[in-house]
């Protein structure tokens, strides 16, 4: 009696945390919204995560044999928690992760803004060097790039057009 008692007890705790993880879930959905879809993926991994739970759970302790007395275990503490404690969990933990959120706003804004700066240096940069080293042949092809022997870049000049001697007109 005493062994499926404490059976009972574990199975009630194990109802309770399986609650708890899916208030982090909820928590989650609070503090970054987003669509069905994921939500959808969300629930469909927090059930997975559920029943690989409660497989490893009943294998351990039963042998892999569904009890009543254990399903029921879990079900009252899975209620019990939710009507005593998941409430208050679920705004504290978003009421938390917000304000961590707004911390971390303030420094990430600062990289977001160096980074910024950092791609218009580059932009500018590769501008100038398109503008140093780009030849324009005439022939309407992207830019073509000269090397010498040396490997380094050389400007190609236009080649002009010999003039004809007689005019059009003639």
């Amino acid at each position: 009696m005493t062994e499926e008692l404490l059976r009972f007890a574990g199975a009630f705790w194990n109802g309770a945390v399986l609650l708890l993880m899916y208030d982090v879930f909820r928590i989650l959905r609070r503090v970054l919204r987003h669509g069905k879809v994921l939500t959808a993926l969300e629930d469909f991994a927090y059930w997975m995560i559920c029943a690989f739970w409660l497989l490893v759970y009943f294998y351990r302790e039963n042998s892999g044999i569904l009890r009543g007395y254990l399903l029921a275990g879990i079900l009252l503490g899975a209620l019990a928690c939710h009507f005593s404690v998941s409430r208050i969990f679920v705004r504290c933990g978003t009421a938390i992760l917000r304000v961590c959120g707004k911390i971390l706003a303030v420094p990430l804004k600062a990289i977001k803004k160096a980074t910024k700066r950092l791609k218009f240096r580059m932009f500018r940069f590769r501008i100038y060097w398109y503008n140093r080293f780009h030849v324009d042949d005439g022939s309407g092809k992207r830019g073509r790039w000269i090397y010498n022997r040396d490997g380094k870049h050389e400007k190609r000049k236009k080649q002009k057009q010999p003039k004809n001697s007689r005019s059009p007109a003639q």
